[in-house]
């Protein structure tokens, strides 16, 4: 990461013309009333609920207006928020009389640009000699959402967060499209709600996906509601895909042509550089425009916050952590690949399973290409079909880059590609086995990935495994194939597969504290057997503790309903406290803290019962201190590097360019007191050109931690990144989080699969190792 770096957020700093404005007060009436109240005077007046005062502050917008109730004139730098509110109100007024807005609540205002700088589609159309199809259409979409910010010497101010983006319209009818020739067949369909307001924009209620046709009705599968709907009152959904299958149908033998500008067209509204021109022009159209506040008060856009500027957030530095490897666990490097090649596992000397039983299965069509694939895995990729320009990346394979001492093979053939026929393969491989294999491999097809519960080979295979207590690793057949990537495939999945065996490929090191420190982290995920049936949305809970200098994986949970986590939250907390405290010799006196990574905002109640329950754990005999810190993706900013050039890369044996613009990993801002943006995704960690700017973590602090060194959690969730052995890279979010998502996930799909059960996990040999890699 280069500190120097310019960067720039897409904030713009609001001001106004005067210190003082007249605020009107009502009485709360309920939410219905203040519904309709905001409602009945959108293009007047702009509402706040405030809790401090239990009333409802208002202030006009209109030249000579007065605000409603009961008025007085307040400094208005203690009604910030109301500031906000009557600002996007204004912009909303504005946009409303031409433009179609598609979103408006207290915190979003999402609306379609003018149709003359718009019409992406239309454009690209047009550029091949072709008249659009009305309704079909790529628009450009802007997003505006003015909130209450820190400076570094903590003054609150406003500012205008500002983003662009595209959006598909398809608003031909399924009939039409249909007699224009596309096949309506395993395609999500929709139609028009009514809109809630005047000037919104009608929304779209996804319907189900197409199973057939019968005269002018189609008939739905994988709905929650309705099973038929006529084609002439459905529209297909707005996907990328179908947006293609779209344009190929009405356009033919031109349609290539016409996507490939559109592509082109719409780079700039995802890559840094043209999303950031994008920001910059939508701000100086908002600058030209005179918006005014409470009778007059003039509202000033700065400029988007650049690193120069006097708001622009502190800067948090940030580096590579210190891994260590080796027999006795004391070599150090900053590199995982290179450090394990040196000198091998963390402490290999210790691990269990150095000469491990593997089990495989795979079909027997493919049976000889597995086992090609499965000797390189345990042997090392051959340096005579090596042809790349560095050094072969996969030498030595488990026994020599891992260290293990031998590795025993027992392979099982499938008939076919069913699931019950991988069940049973691995059904007879565990019962003819005088040992419990250490780790099962099992080969799948990529097309695996659209099947559910029971249908699905692999889940089928791998609970079978599971619940003998064996962990599995996958891998598709379509990837086994010799080729410049197969030595780096086989290089993740030797990582992964060590880890499920039971090692430690590499532990962090950090500098050692007086206080001893668990982190826990929570992580979700939802599993369906369609889109639009009923989800259940599963919890995985992992637990870190630091000891010694180092950072070691503890625990894991097995799955949890999402209404139940809090109870499984306060059990999981309880056994590692007890587990831990005894394993590290915690003393009389000592002090604790306990940091919970969560993927959504604790409650106020579900952080007291935390605290209690450590609390009465730990009675009086330590000093704990709690720190709550919700990590997310979703939120409006965005990080930019005007800079930073490109990098190459190889695609398709053509060298291209990729992740100008785009923030190094590991910068890291603190926007005010309570959160932060990490960069987790730099230019070298974007796969492609096409991906465009990804977007920071958002740290935020909970108001009611008590540990609130912003920096040094922000510096921890970073070094967490390097702490996953789901392959070499860097993940994109901590493993607190990475882990227990995955527990979710996986754990959740094998709920679906019969005579799962989970409670071997929390009781065989599974408990102590990442089975879920």
């Amino acid at each position: 990461m280069t500190e120097e770096a310019e960067l720039v957020l897409n904030i713009a700093p609001v001001s106004f013309s005067s210190k003082r404005m007249e605020v009107g007060r009502l009485v709360w009436k309920g939410e219905d009333a203040y519904r309709a109240l905001r409602d009945q005077h959108w293009q007047t007046h702009a509402f706040r609920y405030d809790k401090r005062y239990e009333e409802i502050l208002n202030v006009t917008l209109t030249q000579g207006g007065r605000p409603l109730g009961q008025v007085q004139e307040v400094d208005l730098q203690e009604h910030l928020l109301l500031a906000a509110q009557a600002v996007q109100q204004s912009i909303l007024i504005w946009i409303a009389r031409g433009l179609r807005v598609l979103k408006k609540n207290n915190k979003r205002l999402l609306f379609l640009g003018r149709a003359d700088e718009a019409l992406l589609l239309s454009k690209a159309v047009a550029s091949v000699g072709r008249r659009a199809v009305p309704g079909i259409e790529v628009v450009v979409r802007y997003e505006t959402d003015c909130r209450m910010f820190h400076d570094p010497e903590d003054v609150p101010f406003l500012g205008l967060v500002i983003d662009v983006g595209a959006a598909n319209l398809l608003d031909l009818p399924v009939s039409e499209l249909m007699r224009r020739g596309l096949v309506a067949n395993d395609r999500y369909v929709c139609r028009r709600r009514v809109a809630e307001h005047d000037y919104l924009h009608p929304g779209l209620e996804l319907l189900g996906k197409v199973s057939g046709v019968e005269g002018d009705n189609l008939i739905l599968s994988d709905t929650s509601g309705t099973n038929r709907i006529a084609a002439a009152d459905a529209l297909l959904e707005p996907r990328q895909e179908y947006l293609e299958a779209v344009v190929r149908s009405l356009y033919g033998k031109d349609a290539d042509r016409i996507l490939n500008v559109l592509a082109s067209s719409r780079q700039p509204l995802v890559s840094a550089n043209g999303k950031l021109a994008r920001i910059r022009q939508t701000l100086k159209n908002l600058q030209d425009r005179q918006f005014t506040i409470a009778d007059g008060i003039a509202v000033h856009f700065h400029d988007m916050l650049g690193k120069d500027a006097s708001l622009f957030p502190q800067q948090v530095a940030t580096e590579r952590p210190i891994l260590l490897f080796g027999a006795q666990g004391r070599n150090s490097y900053r590199y995982p690949d290179a450090g394990i090649r040196s000198w091998g596992p963390y402490m290999y000397m210790q691990h269990k399973r150095n000469t491990p039983l593997i089990a495989v299965v795979c079909e027997a069509r493919h049976r000889g290409t597995v086992e090609q694939f499965v000797n390189a895995l345990c042997t090392g990729y051959p340096d005579h079909l090596w042809r790349g320009k560095k050094e072969n990346p996969y030498q030595g394979g488990l026994i020599g880059k891992f260290r293990l001492t031998k590795v025993r093979l027992e392979y099982e053939d499938c008939p076919s590609p069913s699931s019950e026929d991988y069940r049973d393969a691995a059904r007879r491989t565990l019962a003819r086995l005088p040992q419990t294999p250490d780790l099962a491999i099992v080969q799948i097809r990529q097309s695996f990935g659209q099947l559910r519960g029971d249908s699905n080979p692999y889940y089928a295979a791998k609970a079978a495994f599971m619940s003998a207590g064996v962990p599995v690793q996958a891998f598709s057949v379509e990837k086994m194939q010799p080729g410049y990537d197969l030595p780096y495939l086989l290089n993740t999945v030797a990582v992964a597969s060590y880890a499920k065996l039971g090692g430690i490929p590499w532990v962090i090191s950090t500098t050692g504290t007086t206080t001893h420190e668990l982190v826990v982290g929570i992580g979700s995920a939802e599993v369906a057997a369609g889109r639009l049936g009923p989800r259940d949305r599963y919890v995985g809970i992992t637990t870190v503790f630091h000891g010694d200098g180092r950072y070691l994986v503890w625990n894991q949970t097995r799955e949890v309903p999402f209404e139940e986590y809090q109870a499984e939250l306060l059990s999981t907390l309880r056994t590692a406290i007890r587990h831990v405290s005894s394993q590290q010799g915690w003393e009389m006196g000592d002090k604790v803290r306990l940091i919970c990574h969560v993927f959504k905002r604790l409650k106020n109640a579900e952080v007291e019962a935390i605290k209690s329950l450590v609390r009465d754990l730990l009675s009086s005999d330590f000093e704990v201190t709690f720190a709550f810190l919700d990590i997310s993706s979703a939120h409006p900013y965005r990080l930019f590097a005007p800079q930073q050039p490109a990098v190459e890369y190889w695609q398709d044996r053509n060298i291209r360019f990729k992740g100008q613009g785009v923030p190094e990993r590991g910068v890291c801002l603190q926007i005010d007191r309570g959160r932060a943006l990490l960069q987790l995704t730099g230019p070298r960690e974007v796969k492609t050109e096409e991906q465009g700017l990804p977007q920071p973590l958002l740290l935020e602090l909970h108001p009611e931690s008590d540990f609130r060194d912003l920096v040094y959690l922000a510096r921890q969730c970073y070094h967490f990144t390097y702490a996953s052995w789901q392959s070499f890279n860097p993940a994109s979010e901590p493993v607190t989080i990475k882990y227990s998502r995955l527990i979710a996930g996986l754990l959740g799909n094998l709920k679906t699969i019969r005579s799962w059960d989970s409670t071997v996990l929390a009781v065989g040999s599974l408990r102590d190792r990442c089975w879920f890699l």
